[in-house]
């Protein structure tokens, strides 16, 4: 008996318009109301999953930045795991020698320091990892960040000494790069040299830097805790690299057929793209199963025993 289905968002239960479609929507619902908690697990914050949530009516609680925040269906954070202040420097100094732009995801939203030039290229470069038909240029990327969810939640500060003056809670970092090659090689890199970090990617443009503990498998196995459901009554849905540690926590784990390879192989079943209502249409087939057990378990009265 499935009682938690957890999915992330961008390539899973987002369509390739960023869009939840209407009938991965009405599975939602129909979990609901069959009395099945839905949570959302994501490499995003707050600020960027909230407008989503509000858009669409959604009733859910939140796995955020990749476990580094558990938030409650009322949005009440549960717990965090911060990434150790003393490491930020020295961290942020390998990942601009390495030619990227730190985003830093904190208890106040996000933050970026430097020019706002150096902004809009980040968001630029945003936003060709989030477009998996990738006809965008870069100079098409930036003038669609500048007006994007993401851009509008972001703080600039002038210089990385500025934000680490405000003593702000560091709970990720994320950094994008078209050449997903050059990705491979340097998250490598990264984990040897910072072996207390979790270091990962959701796609092969980025690279998703937490705390050791924050992944979302983890933080999933202590949100089950405190709601009293066993692994087995856990559904997942994942895409990305950032999902694999739910794949490896959890039996039920289900995979888009546009999922990355390493997600595909650990997945218990593949299920249609994330553009064909995959999430949806495994939803409802888990809630059929939940019905047969339910009325299998019934006496002639139609009691349950």
């Amino acid at each position: 008996m499935i009682k938690l289905i957890v999915s992330d968002m961008d390539g899973t239960l987002f369509n390739s318009n960023q869009e939840i479609s209407p009938l991965n929507l009405a599975a939602i619902e129909a979990a609901k109301e069959q009395g099945v908690r839905f949570m959302i697990a994501t490499g995003r914050s707050m600020d960027t999953v909230g407008p989503t949530v509000d858009k669409y009516g959604l009733t859910c609680s939140f796995l955020l930045m990749n476990g580094a925040e558990v938030r409650d269906e009322k949005r009440k954070i549960i717990s965090t795991t911060d990434i150790d202040n003393s490491l930020i420097e020295n961290l942020t100094q390998v990942l601009e020698k390495m030619g990227y732009i730190p985003e830093y995801m904190t208890n106040e939203g996000a933050q970026i320091c430097g020019t706002l030039e150096k902004m809009q290229l980040n968001m630029g470069y945003r936003m060709l990892c989030l477009d998996r038909s990738h006809s965008m240029t870069l100079e098409e990327a930036i003038e669609v960040g500048k007006t994007s969810v993401f851009m509008n939640t972001l703080t600039r500060n002038d210089s990385l000494k500025d934000m680490l003056e405000r003593k702000l809670e560091i709970r990720k970092i994320i950094v994008f790069n078209p050449d997903g090659n050059v990705n491979v090689k340097n998250r490598m890199e990264l984990a040897e040299q910072f072996p207390e970090l979790s270091v990962l990617s959701s796609y092969p443009e980025n690279i998703e830097i937490n705390a050791k503990n924050a992944t979302k498998g983890y933080g999933l196995e202590k949100a089950i805790e405190k709601l009293s459901i066993k692994k087995e009554e856990v559904a997942v849905f994942g895409d990305g690299l950032n999902d694999l540690s739910l794949f490896e926590r959890f039996p039920n784990s289900y995979a888009p057929e546009n999922a990355q390879p390493e997600i595909k192989k650990r997945a218990s079943e593949i299920i249609p793209n994330n553009n064909e209502d995959g999430v949806g249409k495994k939803i409802f087939e888990l809630l059929y199963k939940n019905k047969e057990e339910c009325d299998g378990g019934k006496d002639e009265d139609n009691s349950y025993r």
